[in-house]
């Protein structure tokens, strides 16, 4: 390869700086020399810089040159064995993965304490700050509704001007909590959540690509290596079990600081994963606000007495929960199954359950379209705690039109096991006022919850 031919941000640099720059932005792709041109064609299309670097010999030698000059000249067998290789010690963790219940004795104290949290709170305060219209192109915005203050699972872009209307959704993972307790499930359900983002939003489960940000203690610490590892493990599995490939990442690891008594902190094992997919047609993507009084709402995903690292603990202030959501092997069949119906607009509304549980996520739902829901908790779990606040991996809210009803399970397939129809979405009451009511446990009107959701915007 010749470096003359990369961009430079600055004029002057020498070939050493240019080889090893950690510049930002930028990528390098392995094309067929008979589709080189078309790349540039689409480069050009999208206002895309790129340059022809090189090519491959085939002889195992790694030639780099500058203006015709010599810069390296490596064998690749010591590039990829030459380099001694460093060997650390990993602890590995042994959590604790026996189900534990909160003691809550007010739901409905609790969904509103949820709200009000900073986790699940409005972010219109940071939201406004930044162009998320992305020049005109966003087609589900970060918050949706009939008041444009409902919060969004994945956002949707599509380009105005392409002459196809298809557009890509985006969606983000990530919770510090149960990378505290059990970095390997953590690692899942934070891939998981990824893609739920991008399903719910009309994204195609079958081609998601997704990219990792590991941000960690010292690695030679045994313990936080050990940790790394499990996440690691956790990460690939899920990758694997949803077909979807890691095309970027970065790490960022000894984040640790320390305290006036010079103790060192670690931050909690945290890994961020980004999931990309494309929406077969971007005016059919789906917003989380509900739409219509009638219409049936579907859970889909099982959910267990999950509570470790969970924000119904953090806002009761209960450390006895450990168990983190474990990883759930039907939920990428479910996702299938939804974007099918989603295909056939079979699909009203639709809203991930994750932070608060089902409780926040019917919440979240009736904010944004400012309707009632009436749900019965018995039907998701014989626990009613358990049922409204667990935050499980894998789950999804459903808004179904009834007559759809029957069509949205056949469009699930076998996943249609995994459906249970939990309730319905209510209209205004004889007052003019929508509430959310938890059949047996507590009515709360939807005023109430957009006032803790938005805390008249903090």
């Amino acid at each position: 390869m010749d470096l003359a031919h990369v961009p430079l941000k600055y004029a002057g640099l020498a070939p050493w700086e240019i080889w090893l720059s950690e510049a930002q932005e930028r990528m390098v792709v392995a094309v067929a020399p008979h589709q080189l041109d078309a790349l540039a064609t689409m480069s050009q299309h999208h206002g895309v810089e790129m340059s022809d670097l090189g090519s491959f010999t085939g002889d195992a030698q790694l030639v780099v040159r500058h203006a015709g000059a010599p810069v390296v000249d490596l064998s690749t067998a010591f590039l990829h064995k030459g380099r001694p290789r460093r060997r650390l010690q990993a602890t590995l963790p042994q959590p604790e993965r026996s189900p534990t219940v909160p003691d809550c004795t007010d739901a409905r104290a609790a969904l509103l304490g949820l709200l009000a949290h900073p986790n699940i709170a409005s972010k219109a305060h940071v939201v406004r700050r930044y162009d998320h219209e992305v020049l005109g192109s966003t087609v589900i915005r970060p918050l949706t509704g009939v008041h444009n203050d409902g919060p969004a699972d994945g956002v949707v872009l599509a380009h105005p001007t392409d002459d196809d209307d298809d557009g890509i959704a985006i969606g983000i993972g990530v919770n510090p909590w149960f990378g505290q307790l059990d970095p390997e499930y953590m690692a899942w359900a934070v891939v998981d959540e990824a893609i739920r983002n991008v399903v719910v939003a009309g994204g195609d489960p079958s081609a998601v690509a997704l990219m990792d940000n590991f941000s960690w203690g010292n690695p030679t610490r045994a313990t936080t290596f050990g940790e790394l590892v499990v996440a690691v493990r956790g990460c690939c599995a899920a990758a694997l079990a949803y077909r979807a490939p890691f095309v970027s990442g970065k790490d960022s690891l000894n984040n640790e600081y320390l305290t006036a008594d010079g103790t060192r902190h670690a931050i909690p094992p945290t890994l961020v994963i980004t999931a990309v997919a494309p929406v077969p047609r971007a005016e059919l993507a789906v917003t989380p606000d509900l739409k219509a009084a009638g219409n049936v709402l579907v859970l889909l995903g099982r959910t267990l007495p999950e509570f470790g690292g969970s924000h119904l603990s953090k806002v009761l202030g209960d450390t006895a929960a450990r168990a983190v959501p474990c990883p759930d092997t039907q939920s990428p069949a479910i996702y299938r199954g939804v974007h099918e119906a989603m295909r056939h607009s079979l699909v009203v509304s639709a809203h991930d359950c994750s932070e608060g549980g089902v409780a926040v996520a019917l919440a979240e739902m009736a904010i944004g379209g400012r309707l009632g829901a009436e749900i019965d908790p018995s039907s998701i779990h014989d626990d009613a705690i358990t049922a409204l606040f667990s935050e499980s991996s894998g789950r999804i809210i459903c808004e179904v039109r009834p007559d759809h009803l029957p069509h949205f399970m056949t469009a699930l397939g076998g996943s249609a096991q995994c459906a249970t129809v939990i309730g319905a979405v209510a209209g205004t009451g004889t007052d003019g006022i929508p509430m959310l009511r938890i059949a047996g446990h507590f009515d709360l009107p939807v005023p109430a919850l957009v006032q803790a959701f938005t805390g008249a915007q903090r």
